[in-house]
């Protein structure tokens, strides 16, 4: 299968519209990663899946990707390992919840340079009944907030980015009041201020 002409035809470009910004910053991006430990949670995602794939080229001494999805984690392995990518010497695939118990072992045994955390229940469509409102509360705000206390706890990243949406601003549904609320839970944790964590 040819990818590259595969996405051509959906797309109807012949490189990504975004080539010439990374291109530009390569230099500034390179040394964000190379040689650091980096963390990518929600990794089987369709965001952070991507974000996994435009990392490799850049070198991380360690790249972690932690999602629950397990059939997820073994599709992105399988892409990976179709398109022949190089991936760093420890590369590691875990499927663990990041709210639960296996997620704070991790977080507090730290390590970590760049965190970047893409779990999120995004759809408003998920706002069907209450208990997926719960779900939707303890996966965008309880899980992300706790999972920041705990890496603070440990040896803190320098870096935390948590993926938000443009339906926090000015929220109509829960679904982007959750994700308002994760912003405001984020940056005001006092946990990532003592531990000198830049959080965005």
């Amino acid at each position: 299968l040819d990818t590259a002409a595969l996405a051509a035809h959906v797309t109807g470009r012949a490189r990504s519209m975004f080539a010439d910004d990374v291109a530009a910053r390569d230099a500034e991006l390179r040394a964000l990663v190379a040689g650091r430990r980096v963390l990518v949670v929600g990794g089987a995602g369709s965001i952070g899946g991507a974000t996994v794939r435009a990392l490799l080229p850049y070198d991380a001494a360690a790249l972690h990707v932690v999602d629950h999805n397990e059939n997820g984690l073994a599709e992105l392995a399988r892409d990976l390992r179709n398109r022949g990518v190089r991936t760093p010497a420890d590369f590691q695939l875990l499927p663990l919840d990041f709210g639960g118990p296996a997620a704070r072992r991790l977080a507090r045994r730290g390590g970590y340079d760049l965190v970047l955390n893409f779990a999120a229940l995004k759809h408003v469509r998920t706002e069907k009944d209450v208990l997926t409102v719960l779900a939707l509360l303890e996966t965008n705000v309880v899980k992300q907030a706790r999972f920041l206390d705990w890496l603070a706890e440990g040896t803190p990243p320098t870096h935390y980015f948590a993926v938000s949406t443009d339906k926090a601003a000015n929220p109509v549904s829960f679904m982007g009041a959750t994700k308002r609320a994760m912003e405001h839970a984020l940056f005001a944790s006092e946990a990532a201020r003592a531990a000198g964590m830049r959080v965005t």
